[in-house]
């Protein structure tokens, strides 16, 4: 029989009132944007998720002040809404999530000050949030279920046990659920889209019935709501381009750098401010294209995107060697404190805030993966306050 437990990773109680479950950095992500889009459609002061467990009811996720719950409020399967202060008047939503088996999650709770309750198309802005959330969890209960199921850590263990054709067959084994979970993420972050888009288009609607009735703060507020659904947007495209990296086409070419460079500005549109000088002498470098040229793309972007400097620079060059082609980019930007080394290649990581620096975060997690799934190397270095200088080491075969 599935359960609330199925859906959460090793949950722990820190008290009766409150739990704590180490899930992903993306599902983490996705409860601060839900919590973000609950609090600034809906004016709420408070937001809560609350799970269901057999013993108690619990909160999962909270953001703003503090909200205590009777258990009474919490009994009903129904959507509810009540008056829990007076003068001001203060409106306590308290909507039930119920999982496509019935099995009944938990709550949404949020407190706002308004004169009047929820109106029917808040009400279907509410629906389609929670059933985005239903979605995710469903597909973060399934990802569960695969990680467990493959046994990463006693597969690893028993190769170095096991004779050489035992260990062909358990790397074959290993590689089968890769590819699993790379199709899973590709289909979770396309099937993601469907209800993303509907939210925008509730959010666009709103916004242009009210956009000559509401005061230009509340016009900032649903901008800076439709702001944080298209960066939803480029988060799930960006995870798909992630997916797509095992099975990039390798169709090698022989290129030069300044070829290579020529076909990206095109793409990435390079402001007329910044100047790129390219040290190669033209020299043809053989190599799988497309791979190579994302690599190339993303280490350039990133470039141009974080500098600071009114006339930015970036300079590339070509180093000598028999067994890699070396390639170094380098600009004059800001530079990276060291300590950031490590973390400037992980998943969704930034050290910019999203709403100075527009992106995901993810493209020099792309462009190591691709070095590495071909043998070679992405190193880094700085003073995190003149420039900085990313090198390649990327084989010659």
């Amino acid at each position: 029989m599935p359960n609330v437990e199925s859906y959460i990773a090793d949950v722990s109680l820190i008290d009766e009132q409150q739990l704590i479950t180490p899930v992903d950095n993306g599902i983490q992500t996705s409860l601060k944007s839900f919590a973000e889009l609950i609090l600034t459609i809906f004016d709420a002061t408070a937001f809560s998720i609350v799970a269901n467990l057999p013993e108690r009811s619990v909160e999962l996720y909270k953001s703003g002040s503090k909200i205590t719950v009777a258990k009474e409020q919490l009994s009903d399967d129904v959507f509810n809404e009540s008056i829990i202060e007076h003068d001001p008047k203060i409106f306590r939503v308290v909507s039930p999530i119920i999982l496509p088996s019935n099995l009944k999650f938990g709550w949404f709770i949020f407190d706002r000050p308004s004169n009047s309750r929820l109106t029917e198309k808040e009400k279907l802005i509410l629906n389609s949030l929670q059933k985005n959330f239903v979605n995710q969890l469903v597909q973060q209960k399934e990802l569960l279920e695969k990680l467990n199921s493959a046994k990463f850590h006693s597969t690893i263990c028993e190769l170095k046990k096991e004779d050489e054709t035992e260990k062909d067959r358990l790397i074959k084994k290993l590689q089968k659920v890769s590819d699993e979970l790379d199709e899973f993420i590709s289909i979770a972050s396309h099937d993601l889209k469907s209800p993303l888009n509907a939210i925008k288009r509730l959010l666009e609607w709103i916004y242009d019935d009210c956009k000559d009735l509401l005061p230009q703060e509340h016009l900032e507020n649903f901008q800076l709501v439709l702001s944080r659904a298209n960066r939803m947007q480029v988060l799930l495209e960006d995870l798909l381009s992630y997916s797509r990296i095992n099975s990039c086409d390798s169709t090698r070419a022989s290129i030069s750098l300044e070829s290579i460079y020529q076909d990206i500005e095109q793409i990435l549109e390079v402001p007329k401010t910044v100047t790129v000088d390219i040290h190669a002498n033209n020299e043809v470098l053989d190599i799988p294209l497309i791979p190579f040229k994302t690599v190339f793309q993303n280490l350039i972007s990133n470039a141009i995107k974080h500098n600071n400097k009114e006339h930015p620079v970036i300079d590339i060059s070509l180093i000598p060697s028999n067994q890699y082609y070396i390639i170094e980019i380098t600009d004059n930007g800001p530079g990276i404190d060291p300590k950031y080394f490590s973390l400037i290649f992980k998943l969704f990581q930034t050290l910019q805030s999203r709403d100075d620096v527009e992106g995901s975060g993810i493209g020099l997690c792309i462009a190591n993966k691709l070095i590495i799934n071909y043998g070679g190397k992405i190193e880094v270095a700085s003073d995190g306050e003149l420039g900085s200088t990313f090198t390649i080491y990327w084989p010659k075969v």
